[in-house]
């Protein structure tokens, strides 16, 4: 170590006295043999007159094996470029482990002690530089392996939550590649089924070309990521492939399969069974068409509006229950969108009830609500009888009708609103006048089918009916 280099560089830029200058030159005589006992690279700075950068004194490496490739000493150390040098120079305190990176380049952790004189003041800084390459690669692989780790718990939590059983996959098949995609091991499934397929063992053999068609490990392991359905032998099996990961790199993979075969053929019982329903579905709604159009034929042999307007009512009413089955001849389902039905029903009604010089703005609002079958039916007729009542007794004299169908769903109760101008609105009704058949049928609809009640009203001049019911499940439970 030169020693008259310490001294000119600190003549030049330093403002420390000789003395000072004396314990800097001792503690570079010593850095070598740290340098080496440590397998470190070792720097002695001092600070320069303006105070917040430093220049670097001297230098010490091991033998052959530094961070640096060319000397270092006479150059600056700028705080902003060396904050822990600068944080020690200035407050005395020795900083442990800061990370960074070399000029070359190479990730480092540096610890700074100060260096002081007999009076105790801080006049350089002793600086350790290590690589931490290593280290931060196998920090990347503990990382890796945590969150495949964290990865694999969640898969566990997942298949246990959703009632799936860890067992029904790998108690079925069971492949293990290598990371040039060769089976290394099959369980006996898996054997089995390879064997019968291709007629010769499956280890040693390429999976790739073999049971997926794939390219690479890599395109494996994306296409099989989420479990994907192969059929093998006429027999349906669902495939997924997890990695398998050795110091942050893909060492291979395990695939495994489970038969689905008889879940396969009970979707296909169930969609043959589906197709049957929705067939006698279309069938009764024909019927009912037809039944219907024998009523017109028989209402105009008859010149009695009286009997005409009986006649009416039982069309529609066999309209609304041949729209209910129309819906269920349309849909996989065993349910009907409430919403959907009465805007059907409204509209049939606007077509068959509205005289031309009327102008009646009718619409249907609220919830979109599925009910089963249980209900729809009965709840059609019901929908059916209080909007013709609307139609026939509320606003049938009204230049400029309204009537509104609301649709809401609260704590399991189901509540229909059916709402119209109608005349003399602030004339109580007449409990006797109002039982006709229409409403007769509604209140042993909706209490005797639908367990619910039925009420009409005048609020704010306007004719309101409000029916509630609970609602059914598919099976027909409360």
């Amino acid at each position: 170590m030169n020693c008259k280099t310490i001294k000119e560089l600190c003549t030049e830029y330093t403002n420390l006295t000789d003395d000072d200058i004396k314990v800097l030159q001792t503690m570079a005589l010593q850095i070598p043999h740290t340098a080496e006992m440590t397998g470190t690279d070792i720097f002695i700075d001092a600070p320069l007159k303006d105070g917040v950068d430093a220049v670097v004194l001297a230098w010490a490496c091991p033998e052959n094996r530094s961070l640096y490739g060319h000397n270092v000493v006479g150059e600056l150390a700028l705080a902003k470029s060396e904050p822990a040098v600068y944080r020690t120079l200035k407050t005395g305190e020795t900083c442990r482990n800061v990370r960074g990176v070399s000029q070359e380049g190479i990730p480092i952790a540096q610890t700074v002690v100060a260096i002081r004189n007999a009076a105790n003041d801080v006049i350089g800084t002793l600086i350790m530089e290590r690589d931490i390459s290593e280290e931060l690669r196998q920090e990347e692989q503990v990382e890796f392996l945590t969150q495949t780790a964290e990865r694999l718990s969640n898969t566990l939590m997942n298949l246990s939550m959703t009632g799936s059983q860890f067992e029904s996959w790998v108690g079925n098949g069971l492949f293990v590649l290598n990371k040039s995609s060769k089976i290394t091991y099959v369980n006996n499934k898996a054997a089995e089924i390879y064997l019968e397929y291709y007629g010769f063992e499956a280890l040693g053999q390429d999976f790739l070309f073999s049971m997926v068609n794939c390219s690479s490990l890599t395109e494996l392991l994306d296409t099989l990521e989420n479990p994907a359905e192969f059929c093998i032998l006429n027999k349906s099996y669902l495939f997924q492939a997890f990695p398998l990961v050795t110091y942050g790199d893909l060492s291979g993979c395990v695939i495994s399969f489970r038969d689905i075969t008889d879940l396969r053929k009970k979707e296909q019982e169930l969609s043959a069974q589906s197709t049957v329903i929705r067939e006698i579905h279309h069938r009764v709604k024909n019927n009912l068409q037809n039944v219907a159009a024998l009523l017109r034929l028989q209402m105009r042999r008859s010149d009695l509006d009286v009997v005409k307007s009986e006649f009416s009512a039982s069309i529609n009413r066999i309209i609304s229950i041949a729209m209910v089955h129309d819906v269920f001849a349309c849909q996989d389902r065993d349910s009907v969108d409430l919403r959907e039905l009465s805007q059907r029903i409204l509209s049939s009604l606007l077509e068959s009830s509205m005289s031309p010089e009327q102008s009646i703005e009718a619409h249907v609002e609220g919830q979109t609500l599925h009910l089963p079958s249980i209900q729809a039916v009965p709840l059609a007729l019901v929908i059916n009888e209080l909007l013709t009542n609307s139609f026939k007794h509320g606003i049938r004299f009204l230049e400029k009708g309204l009537i509104i169908l609301s649709i809401s769903e609260k704590r399991g109760t189901i509540y229909l609103t059916i709402k119209d101008n109608g005349p003399d609105p602030d004339v109580p009704f007449d409990k006797v006048k109002q039982r006709r058949l229409g409403l007769q049928i509604v209140d042993s609809l909706v209490g005797d089918q639908l367990g619910g009640e039925f009420r009409m009203e005048r609020i704010e001049r306007a004719t309101i009916v409000t029916v509630s019911f609970p609602k059914h499940s598919s099976e027909g439970q409360l």
